[in-house]
């Protein structure tokens, strides 16, 4: 009977916003109460917990979850210092494990650390050792740092803003790693990054030219040989050194077919990065308007 751990840690930060978010902030739950929270919303969590519940044999333990809804402000070192500690405590006292599933955010930033979400990883990694699968699920705000691809064997990011497919991403994950677990996958992940930063009704991914990118990164999960696929615009807001807009492609043995997929997704959204921009006036012509 395989048993997958499953985490979260998930933040959005504007580091620009002068009030610094604290441990207050977070609604931290802790083994069962994660589960009982998230098979009552429509999250990555849930989306995951059903196709591991559908799943014979699988046993999840609940091990951490520290989740902040809205945007805030920049997390305060000591704040941050104890949600990790927590997490990978955890981590630690948990029973042997065949795998694990994370719900990231991407855009989360201490004032002591720029790639939180890496870091966890990275520690993960030291506690359980390097055989053990990992999968990350990802919001396409993130910003998709090479510590944590570095630390994880494959990662899937939300396909549609504004974002109504969490519990499916949250599915999406739970599926490759179900494949992995029962040796029928082999994850190999390609990333171009992209030196773009933009925002706009055209990243609207039903109705905006980002669409035709999201709808290429499908095509590439539809493949037998494809796993996962999509385009991270990053968060303008949270200023960290790995800061940009990047394509990425998953596939199963493949990595020629992963970086000619995440190239033709990036080509794509290239040739449609000037077109993604807010006009903006002056705070003299927005009272004015006002």
């Amino acid at each position: 009977m395989p048993r997958i751990l499953i985490v979260e840690c998930k933040q959005e930060v504007s580091t620009f916003n002068p009030n610094p978010s604290g441990y207050e902030d977070f609604f931290v739950r802790r083994g069962e109460d994660l589960f009982r929270y998230h098979r009552s919303v429509r999250y990555e969590v849930g989306g995951a917990l059903s196709v591991f519940d559908a799943a014979p044999g699988v046993e999840t333990i609940p091990a951490y979850g520290a989740l902040l809804i809205t945007s805030g402000g920049t997390l305060a070192g000591a704040a941050w210092r104890r949600i990790a500690g927590e997490f990978l405590a955890a981590v630690r006292a948990a029973p042997a494990v065949d795998a694990v599933y994370f719900s990231l955010h991407g855009a989360m930033a201490s004032d002591v650390e720029f790639d939180p979400e890496g870091y966890l990883l990275a520690e993960t990694r030291k506690i359980l050792g390097e055989d053990i699968p990992i999968v990350v699920s990802l919001d396409l705000h993130g910003i998709l740092t090479e510590r944590m691809l570095q630390h994880s064997d494959a990662i899937v990011a939300f396909h549609t803003y504004p974002h109504v497919d969490f519990h499916e991403t949250g599915q999406r994950a739970a599926r490759l790693l179900l494949r992995v677990l029962a040796g029928k996958a082999r994850p190999v992940t390609a990333k171009v990054d992209i030196p773009a930063l933009v925002r706009g009704d055209e990243l609207i991914t039903a109705t905006g030219l980002i669409g035709q990118s999201i709808r290429l990164a499908q095509a590439v999960e539809q493949r037998p040989d494809g796993l996962s696929a999509g385009v991270f615009i990053g968060n303008p807001f949270t200023d960290v050194p790995e800061l940009q807009t990047y394509a990425f492609a998953v596939t199963d043995g493949a990595p020629e077919v992963a970086t000619q997929s995440a190239l033709e997704i990036a080509d794509n959204f290239w040739s449609n990065h000037e077109r993604m921009q807010v006009p903006l006036v002056s705070l003299d012509e927005m009272a004015r308007i006002a």
